[in-house]
């Protein structure tokens, strides 16, 4: 996508348009994966970032255009996490974060455990971590034994609770 964007602006708007279109898709299908593309077209171009970012946050703000199937949420919650990783003072601005605490009660396992992953991503929040404010979804994950296998920006790996518990306070 980034080099899409690059040679033609228009065709990379284009296909972002096409997976907004394919979240937002009413007649049961389900686009598995549009979450996570979606969020790497913007990770990988400044270009589409600087002109979606914000529309990609709305996705999981209840007062946006919230997408309320929690398989759905699954891809927007990692990518969070994955924008973070690069955008992190911009996703933070957008409130990006705060979407994410919203789902660490999600009644969806996965839900809970990708927005506990992303919030790891944010290093200029990990100082000011609580345990206490993470302590019943990390609980809830680790008496489910919930593991997820996932790309965290560098290799694909299965993440237990454990896992994340290191993440946010080691």
């Amino acid at each position: 996508m980034a080099k899409i964007a690059e040679a033609e602006m228009e065709r990379a708007r284009i296909i972002i348009r096409r997976l907004m279109w394919m979240l937002n898709e009413e007649s049961g299908g389900m686009g598995w994966g549009v979450g996570e593309g979606y969020a790497e077209a913007l990770f990988h171009s400044e270009k589409l970032k600087k002109e979606y970012l914000q529309v990609y946050l709305s996705y999981l703000w209840p007062e946006g255009n919230y997408l309320e199937f929690p398989p759905a949420q699954r891809g927007l919650a990692w990518g969070i996490g994955r924008l973070a990783q690069i955008y992190e003072e911009e996703v933070i601005k957008l409130s990006g974060h705060e979407y994410l605490f919203l789902h660490l009660s999600s009644e969806d396992p996965t839900v809970s455990f990708l927005s506990l992953w992303s919030l790891t991503q944010f290093k200029s929040l990990r100082t000011s971590l609580k345990k206490e404010d993470y302590s019943k979804p990390l609980e809830r994950l680790k008496h489910l034994d919930w593991k997820v296998l996932l790309f965290d920006g560098e290799i694909i790996k299965t993440y237990t609770p454990q896992d994340l518990e290191n993440l946010l306070f080691n």
